[in-house]
């Protein structure tokens, strides 16, 4: 039976502690938290698990196979490697790290002790994101002209990170899935501050990947809906995934067909001429068994910890995500210019 320590019970915390705690054959046995408060909700809802104020003490139990961060991200870093260097294998909350140099000492130093990575890029695990992912694959939308994605809301504002940091790490991980695990070859981020000094309430980035796909990314706790959106043009058809609406999915068989054409000189030796027809076909909304990502999230991470496979969003796949966040972030500090991500 997998033994759990979870550090942080704040925001997101108690999300993890309920998938964790649920999970057939797993016993979360400690859970770390500052705040008085919380360590309370945790004794009062959470009988089973023992609430501590030290993170140290759950890495040090002998007990704990792995560690659940779910800190605030500046903290990422120093609990994770800490937790590696114990021998623990570690789940870390979205994103990785702040810094690619970080990202890259982690992986190497999980490598070399032999044990499971993780990063909670949660729609990796969302049924709707693996069926796009499955129609890319298959070609059944052709070849990819743009992608965009929206994830507005009015608050949850943060202090510690921007809201490119903050809600950006879902929006890039889903690009870099649905390419095929491609990473972007620049990153052009604007932002704009309205609430904090230093903090975009609101980011505009444009990512560039090979092949000629271009993705634009719009992210902002100032807006005055919430909106959960990725949108797939292709050269066959289109996929529009909304989280928020009843059909998730909707397949768009529509589009702009290039055609020959005679033209004026009505020449059937010259077919150089076409035209731009417009496309307007069925609209398919398929059935998708849904299942909680967070919980096949956590049975995914348990599932590691047995076979000591690969993780869907194990630490190349997070590390790419930390490149291009990175690279947007240095890009809103050069007010919009171009920036490569680091890689490798």
């Amino acid at each position: 039976m997998p033994v759990i320590g979870q550090i942080g019970c704040g925001y997101w915390g108690p999300n993890l502690l309920r998938v964790f705690s649920a999970q057939p054959g797993c016993m979360v046995k400690w859970v770390a938290e500052s705040r008085p408060e919380r360590r309370e909700y945790v004794r009062a809802n959470y009988p089973r698990s023992r609430a501590t104020e030290s993170w140290r003490s759950v890495v040090d139990d002998a007990e704990v196979d792995a560690v659940v961060v779910a800190t605030h991200a500046a903290a990422h870093y120093e609990i994770a490697r800490t937790a590696l260097l114990a021998g623990k294998h570690v789940l870390v909350e979205k994103p990785l790290v702040t810094s690619s140099r970080d990202a890259r000492e982690l992986e190497a130093l999980a490598k070399r002790s032999g044990r499971v990575l993780m990063t909670g890029h949660t729609f990796l695990y969302n049924a709707v994101v693996r069926r796009m992912r499955a129609l890319i694959d298959a070609g059944a939308i052709g070849r990819i002209h743009y992608i965009y994605t929206q994830r507005l809301n009015l608050g949850q504002t943060r202090s510690d990170v921007n809201v490119w940091w903050n809600l950006a790490p879902h929006d890039v991980s889903i690009l870099s899935y649905l390419l095929g695990d491609r990473v972007a070859t620049s990153v052009t981020a604007q932002g704009v501050t309205f609430l904090q000094e230093g903090i975009e309430d609101v980011v505009f980035a444009l990512l560039r990947f090979p092949e000629g796909v271009t993705a634009h990314v719009h992210v902002s706790w100032l807006d005055p809906g919430k909106v959960r959106r990725v949108v797939v043009v292709g050269s066959r058809k289109m996929l529009v995934y909304d989280d928020l609406a009843d059909h998730k999915l909707a397949i768009y068989d529509s589009g702009i067909d290039r055609v020959p054409s005679l033209g004026d000189r009505m020449d059937f030796d010259h077919f150089d001429s076409y035209q731009l027809l417009r496309r307007m076909g069925d609209v398919v909304l398929p059935r998708i068994e849904m299942q909680e990502p967070l919980r096949v999230e956590a049975a995914h991470f348990l599932e590691c910890l047995s076979a000591q496979g690969e993780c869907l969003s194990g630490p190349r796949h997070a590390c790419d995500v930390v490149g291009m966040l990175e690279a947007g972030e240095e890009s809103l500090r050069r007010d919009g210019e171009a920036v490569p991500p680091i890689t490798g």
